[in-house]
């Protein structure tokens, strides 16, 4: 073996020992049970209810529920959200590609292609929607598209509303106009 192989083999032995280091604080981390789920569900169904009545129903094609300090449930590959009156019918249907749901702060986050439904066919696209159970109420600050019930399609940034998507109101709309739909008290 010449001078220039051993020299080249000598570096190529120290180029792989050094990067096989590993961080305690990574292995930690990767290994650490509370950072796995304590339950996995596939095709999954997950119904919310208060005083017996349905409020929200959701589906999902994989549900993963974490413990600890903020326990929460990870919804992904899809998820659909169904919104119900205190009639129990529905008044409106969230889809996007995931969502999180928060048992602590009873707060749903949907995100990554947002749509939300209502029950008269307006139609709210975002890309991240956050419900809050305790207020019945849905908001952003993202971008949002709506298609209206007459098929007028407003654009802006930031929107509050109701869960039912009735009466909502876009912060910043894209032309400076404040508007808020005609069902809006």
């Amino acid at each position: 073996m010449t001078m220039f192989s051993r020299i080249y083999v000598a570096l190529l032995i120290v180029l792989l020992l050094a990067s096989c280091k590993n961080e305690i604080a990574d292995i930690r981390a990767i290994t650490d049970a509370s950072n796995l789920p304590i339950q996995t569900s596939y095709n999954a169904e997950y119904i919310l209810s208060e005083r017996g009545k349905v409020t929200n129903r959701l589906f999902a094609a994989k549900l993963e529920q974490f413990q600890g300090d903020d326990e929460y449930v990870l919804a992904t590959g899809g998820v659909t959200v169904l919104f119900y009156d205190t009639l129990e019918q529905q008044e409106a249907k969230l889809t996007a590609k995931e969502g999180a749901h928060y048992s602590k702060d009873k707060r749903l986050i949907a995100r990554d292609s947002v749509v939300l439904l209502s029950r008269k066919g307006e139609m709210l696209e975002t890309e991240e929607l956050i419900f809050l159970e305790d207020s019945a109420r849905i908001y952003t600050d993202k971008f949002v598209k709506i298609v209206t019930a007459n098929g007028s399609t407003l654009y802006g940034n930031g929107l509050v509303s109701n869960d039912s998507f009735t009466k909502w109101q876009i912060k910043k709309p894209h032309d400076g106009q404040i508007f808020i739909n005609e069902d809006n008290e």
